[in-house]
């Protein structure tokens, strides 16, 4: 019997994608996964365009294709993880429509998934765009593989494999303010990666803009790393400690030197102090805070 491979397409606005999109996947799977049985799972974001229309078009004649439509709007990362969750397949692939994730390295995914991987996740040697946005995204990886608790591969976005125990697992998580990546990597498993280069849309204009990409940013290092919250408590102790040697410096004046220490002087000195011990006890609250938050995970 062969083994089912579901490939999950997110698509918002994609009318000028999606049906090269599903007719590639297929294409690929003819000519070099004949071995396999394919499932091509569509969740539509709402779409404004007609996009819908062509996805029920093409669900028309293809029984191996299932799409689901979004009552509004739920995001990226959710149209993902439903996707991934109406997936029956013994691995998944999400793929986005838009196609800068080449789908020829589909067939890499499933060979390194036969030889046992659990998890085979794309890192992206080159990618195209603006050079602003690339650099804050390179820089963006980076803080947080230094912030998080957990290993986050560094270049790497949605496209990948799971194994369908990680889809199982991945289901039964929690979470709200999904970030993916995070979970997948927090999940475990026998992981390794496949690096390629990522290739201009094939068409259309991306869907994510500067304010999108930073609340995934914000999304991501909240939910995978306590460090801004114990920030306040090393700045705290940082105030606190200047405060303590300045307070000694001007007293050590003031005893051996005779030197008068001025009021403005006083205060400044008082005011780093206060604000150090205030900041020490929210750290301490942060502290608390970020069991809590482990907890409702």
């Amino acid at each position: 019997m062969k083994k089912l491979i579901s490939v999950c397409i997110p698509t918002y606005n994609e009318e000028q994608n999606v049906v090269n999109a599903v007719t590639t996947v297929e294409n690929l799977f003819a000519e070099q996964l004949p071995q396999y049985d394919l499932e091509i799972i569509i969740t539509d974001n709402a779409s404004m365009d007609s996009t819908w229309d062509k996805i029920k078009e093409l669900s028309e004649s293809r029984p191996h294709l299932k799409a689901f439509r979004f009552s509004r709007n739920f995001g990226y990362q959710n149209s993902i993880f439903a996707g991934l969750s109406l997936s029956t397949g013994d691995a998944v692939i999400e793929l986005d429509a838009d196609l800068e994730d080449p789908p020829e390295i589909i067939p890499r995914f499933v060979e390194k998934w036969e030889e046992g991987f659990d998890v085979v996740y794309g890192v992206r040697a080159k990618r195209y765009g603006n050079w602003l946005n690339l650099a804050l995204t390179k820089m963006f990886y980076r803080i947080l593989d230094i912030m998080s608790e957990y290993k986050i591969p560094r270049d790497s976005g949605d496209f990948r494999l799971l194994d369908r125990k990680v889809v199982s697992a991945l289901a039964e998580l929690p979470e709200r303010n999904l970030y993916l990546r995070g979970l997948v990597a927090f999940l475990g498993f026998k992981q390794t990666s496949v690096t390629y280069d990522r290739q201009p849309r094939k068409s259309g204009a991306s869907k994510f803009n500067i304010i999108q990409y930073f609340v995934l940013a914000i999304d991501a290092i909240t939910a995978f790393s306590k460090a801004p919250l114990r920030m306040i408590g090393v700045l705290g102790t940082l105030l606190f400690l200047v405060s303590v040697i300045l307070s000694l410096y001007y007293l050590g004046l003031y005893l051996l030197g005779g030197i008068p220490v001025k009021g403005f002087t006083t205060v400044v000195i008082l005011m780093l102090g206060l604000h150090g011990i205030s900041f020490i006890f929210l750290g301490t609250i942060g502290e608390y805070l970020s069991r809590i938050f482990d907890d409702s995970k």
